[in-house]
């Protein structure tokens, strides 16, 4: 997660705020192009790539027990059919980079979510939607242990 720059921050804190863009990436092993897409009406240009607009929907559901790191559902408009095609034909899950940015400062991400896994898509001739799963930290050591008096000690 990248952290918020002084120009945002002011920003949301001001009486007019400035217009913001998603930025959404998608790369399988199906498709060698990554396939990108905006929320912002005129398409945008951040870092030397074009994001054309393609309308999307995010939607995030809270963490839980059961689930701790949550899941989100992407909807975008099936206007390119590479879309629905690079998830389908993919060997390993798909893995999608959402990012948003200040129009007037494309390049600079001001929150991101680099990484996550898209492990079903369902879709029509209108749109495809997506279910996005953020990176799982059970595996990581710090993660996988657990932490007892007996073993940490220094910790209680």
């Amino acid at each position: 997660m990248s952290e918020l720059t002084e120009a945002f921050i002011e920003e949301a804190w001001g009486r007019q705020q400035e217009p913001l863009a998603q930025l959404v990436t998608i790369t399988s092993d199906a498709d060698p192009e990554p396939i990108r897409a905006t929320d912002w009406a005129d398409g945008i240009v951040s870092e030397g790539e074009t994001f054309p607009h393609f309308p999307f929907r995010l939607a995030w559901a809270g963490a839980s027990k059961e689930n701790p790191f949550g899941e989100g559902k992407l909807t975008i408009a099936n206007v390119d059919r590479r879309i629905e095609d690079a998830c389908d034909s993919a060997i390993n899950p798909p893995e999608v980079s959402l990012s948003l940015v200040r129009v007037s400062a494309p390049d600079t991400a001001e929150i991101a979510i680099e990484g996550a896994r898209i492990p079903s898509v369902e879709g029509d001739a209108s749109q495809v939607s997506a279910v996005i799963r953020p990176r799982s930290f059970k595996q990581e050591p710090a993660c996988a242990r657990i932490y007892t008096p007996a073993t940490v000690p220094g910790l209680f």
